[in-house]
């Protein structure tokens, strides 16, 4: 490990950047490609290298708020299936957080794609603050009572910024173009409608036949799980909702913690399936 050195990705990583990708998470080289088109940045997705400049760990550092206080939502963390079980994750891990002090940013968070990560990631300093609740229901008719449509990228991230700043301790990513493309790359999307003088979103995706409500602007009626169940062909919703209940994402100070050490906060549509 001691041959390894920090960088930062360049284009012609792609093909072994793509590689590590499908195998850590499982997915497939379009999935890898549809990540690395739409959401490498300069000075964004950072690296370990070997010492013949070949990567063998990755991380991305998206540009998040809490509060309006600038953050670091990690993600996409990957080692090289040849180098895994050699510490390369806590170097770069380490790394990331030496060169976002440097960048002034106060604290980073992430959430764990299953629940083994949580004690890995407690290890490193992390403590669970973010939550949801579920709520299902299976007995809603199919009926258009509202009349949805698709929005386009520039309202559908007006909308969001609007909802997530009305109570506190709502993460938001700082990439609204790229979270509403994966949506539609695996599967969902987002619908708008207006409700008598309320006008909302929902962003789902479709997980056989339950449609999978991930964040919600206006509160959840009969009339709208129909209109939803109808717009889709789906039978069944499983709604999120930002309150205490499951455990879902973890939080860091970088060093002197800007938030309450007790804060509980909300985190969805964060690129996690």
């Amino acid at each position: 490990m001691d041959q390894v050195s920090f960088d930062f990705a360049r284009p012609e990583d792609y093909p072994a950047l793509s590689l590590m990708w499908q195998t850590n998470f499982r997915q497939t080289p379009e999935d890898a490609l549809f990540f690395l088109k739409n959401r490498y940045r300069p000075g964004e997705l950072i690296l370990l290298r070997d010492e013949f400049e070949r990567p063998v760990s990755m991380m991305t550092l998206i540009p998040a708020r809490l509060n309006n206080l600038p953050g670091t939502y990690l993600y996409g963390m990957a080692t090289r299936a040849d180098r895994q079980g050699e510490g390369l994750m806590h170097r770069l891990h380490r790394e990331a957080l030496a060169y976002l002090a440097q960048q002034g940013v106060r604290y980073t968070c992430l959430a764990p794609s299953n629940g083994h990560q949580f004690a890995l990631y407690r290890d490193l300093g992390y403590e669970i603050r973010f939550y949801r609740s579920e709520r299902r229901f299976y007995s809603f008719t199919p009926c258009p009572f509202l009349d949805l449509y698709t929005p386009g990228e520039v309202d559908f991230t007006l909308m969001r910024s609007q909802y997530l700043q009305k109570e506190p301790y709502r993460l938001r990513l700082m990439c609204p173009d790229f979270i509403l493309q994966e949506l539609r790359h695996f599967g969902g999307d987002a619908v708008c409608f207006t409700r008598r003088d309320e006008t909302g979103y929902a962003a789902y995706t479709l997980e056989g036949q339950t449609l999978h409500i991930r964040e919600l602007s206006v509160p959840f009626t009969p009339e709208l799980g129909a209109s939803l169940l109808a717009y889709t062909g789906c039978r069944y919703i499983l709604l999120d909702e930002p309150r205490p209940g499951i455990p879902v994402g973890m939080y860091r100070p970088i060093a002197k913690d800007p938030f309450p050490s007790d804060f509980a906060g909300t985190m969805s549509l964060c690129l996690e399936r």
